[in-house]
């Protein structure tokens, strides 16, 4: 059945439930609503802050796939700083929401896993039992405006994102960060429902914030890859001075399909170079 009629407004609808903003609604080409969800939460990773990146602090959800009874495939990852792990799942629990913990980023500080969460049903019905969840979580954004060292900000980000072949993800217009999504082809389900086409699982991540003087920025990804793929994609990483880790995906998924995050500090373009290396075999 297709349920695109009143599906761009149900994206929005569940943007304001849960008090986030949308970021790709539903269309005939993209058959997946994401949905962005901002939390205050200050963390360091390699010595500079990536509070202001949206990728490593705010929560994501994606709903799609829809059934004859207007039930949706609904994902979501949520950073949560560890002390407040046991509140957040006792809180999924006590709702009925599936859901698993990995851990986050390497060098993060504080410590910030994530929680993914995946459900069929309609996305209303999902997004208030989520509310007594959101209330445990620091909502919010802490996000700043462009710096003066960082005046070539913008063109920075649309040459990395030439470079590394993606598109500029849109975010409310406060922004000191760069976020780019690359799209992938991966065959998965996730709940018995095809995930194929869904951002949140299957897209390439990457961001840089709290770019300095000598134009260095705090650079993190996150790169889908196939399990049998992960050890020869994170030698080529390793090699290049890049930091990863193996981080599981989401529970329920078949095939799995993990993730390796990178970081680094280096000049954006510069990075940029080297994952276009890593993805794509050149330089």
């Amino acid at each position: 059945m297709n349920h695109f009629t009143g599906t761009q407004s149900l994206c929005h609808t569940f943007a304001a439930s849960i008090g986030g903003y949308t970021i790709l609604p539903i269309t005939p080409q993209s058959p997946f609503c994401t949905v962005g969800l901002s939390q205050r939460i200050e963390v360091n990773m390699l010595g500079r802050s990536a509070a202001d990146s949206t990728m490593v602090t705010d929560a994501y959800f994606d709903f799609g796939n829809f059934d004859e009874q207007g039930k949706a495939l609904i994902i979501g990852r949520i950073p949560v700083e560890e002390r407040n792990i046991s509140t957040v799942t006792d809180l999924l629990t006590r709702q009925g929401i599936r859901h698993n913990v990995v851990h986050g980023y390497l060098f993060s500080e504080p410590n910030l896993p994530i929680v993914y969460v995946a459900s069929i049903e309609s996305p209303i019905s999902f997004a208030y039992r989520l509310l007594p969840v959101l209330k445990a979580l620091p909502i919010g954004s802490t996000h700043r405006s462009n710096t003066p060292t960082a005046l070539n900000f913008k063109s920075t980000c649309k040459q990395v994102s030439d470079i590394m072949g993606g598109f500029l993800i849109p975010y409310p217009t406060q922004q000191s960060f760069c976020s780019i999504a690359i799209p992938q082809h991966h065959q998965l389900k996730i709940l018995g429902r095809c995930a194929s086409q869904s951002p949140t699982v299957t897209d390439g991540i990457f961001s840089f914030v709290s770019m300095d003087s000598q134009g260095y920025a705090l650079n993190i990804g996150r790169i889908p890859v196939q399990l049998k793929d992960t050890n020869v994609v994170m030698s080529k990483l390793t090699q290049l001075g890049i930091y990863c880790n193996f981080v599981v995906g989401f529970p329920c998924s078949m095939p799995m399909l993990p993730y390796v995050y990178v970081q680094q500090i280096e000049e954006p373009v510069v990075f940029a170079k080297k994952i276009r290396q890593v993805l794509y075999g050149y330089g």
